[in-house]
Formats: C-alpha cells, structure tokens, sequence
C-alpha cells in the first residue's frame, strides 16, 4: 500500500514543556501515539524523524522500513537533547537538509509542538522549506489555558520546573506561531484533538 512518491519527515519537540500533562498521557506521548497511528494507517513513501529542543537533529533518515523507524521513535524522550529551549528554526533546516534534493518526491513536513518558541527565525526558515520543495504541516500539541510543568528529580519526586528566579513554569500552546509557520510553506495548522486529527491531515 505504499506511494512511493511520497517523503514525510516528522518533525518531534522534545523540550521539557512536552512533558506537560494538559494532553494526556503527555504531551509528548500523545505526539508519539499520533505519529504511529499515522504512519501504521496512512503510511506511504518514505518516513523520517527530527528530534528537536535547543538544538535539532535528524533521529531516523528517511526510510520505507517501518521497524526502524518505530524504534527511532520509541527511544526519543526530553533527556535526549541536552539543551533546553525550542529551536523550531533549527528543526525545519534540519529537515530541509535531510530531504534530498535529486528526487521529485513529494516533500511533507509535519511538526509537533505547542509552538513555545523563542526562535525568532521560525516563519523564515519555513519559506526557504518551501522555496525548496516542501509543505509544511504544524500539529499544535497541548492547550491554550497550559499546565504547570512538572519534572520527577532522581529520586523519583515532583517537583515544579522553575524559572532562574525560582518561579514556577507555566507552558501554553501557542497557535499564532504554529499557523505562521504552516502558512508560510504552504500547509495549515491543525490542534491535536483526539484521533479525528490525524485522518483529516491524512485526507487535506
């Protein structure tokens, strides 16, 4: 059942406000179950993953191999990129590089986030995604009223992520920036809401 003209790149926030329970499990799990779901039902082409928080980098080249490309996603958790910080810039140039040029695929970015960005080169570095070929889709995980991040330490207790002045972080999800970014590459903007969600990025 595959088209083989298709390459989608997943792109995953990974920074610690995905560990926000506003969507449950997580944030972050919930990504996770919506890019399988994806993939096992609408799957085509080739897939591939961006991790990204402070920094960004290319988890699973494009692949047809399903397996592998579960198990990228299976180890990927907000310890994997050690700095903080979300660098929705960085992420998009990342995928951008990791679609080759030489093929007239069609070329689909789907970024997972709550768009808490303090980025200022997002929306740019999405119209040079588009100069080069690709479309880009935001899915906006979490909720506009946010959650109270909370981090378990060592030795297994909660605490409240804080500020460096000790106040305690409250992340929201931040639909202006992510319909930009979609705008800008000639996608569109979809809130995560229950499995609905992913048969209509499917279908558009």
């Amino acid at each position: 059942s595959r088209l083989y003209g298709q390459d989608t790149l997943f792109v995953l926030d990974c920074s610690r406000s995905m560990l926000a329970t506003d969507i449950a499990p997580s944030r972050l799990q919930r990504a996770k179950f919506s890019i399988l779901d994806f993939v096992q039902r609408h799957g085509s082409g080739r897939v591939g993953l961006v991790a990204f928080a402070g920094g960004a980098f290319l988890q699973c080249p494009l692949t047809i191999d399903d397996a592998a490309f579960r198990q990228c996603l299976d180890t990927l958790d907000v310890n994997i990129i050690p700095q903080g910080g979300t660098a929705v810039a960085e992420a998009i140039q990342t995928a951008t590089t990791a679609f080759k040029r030489d093929n007239d695929n069609y070329k689909v970015l789907v970024l997972f986030t709550d768009g808490e960005d303090n980025d200022e080169g997002a929306v740019e570095a999405a119209t040079q995604a588009e100069k080069a070929g690709l479309k880009i889709f935001t899915v906006g995980i979490g909720t506009a009223e946010g959650e109270l991040l909370r981090l378990k330490d060592d030795k297994g207790r909660t605490d409240y992520v804080r500020d460096d002045q000790g106040n305690v972080v409250k992340s929201h999800l931040n639909e202006g920036l992510l319909q930009q970014i979609a705008g800008a590459a000639g996608g569109f903007y979809l809130p995560l809401r229950g499995a609905k969600t992913i048969d209509t990025l499917y279908e558009k």
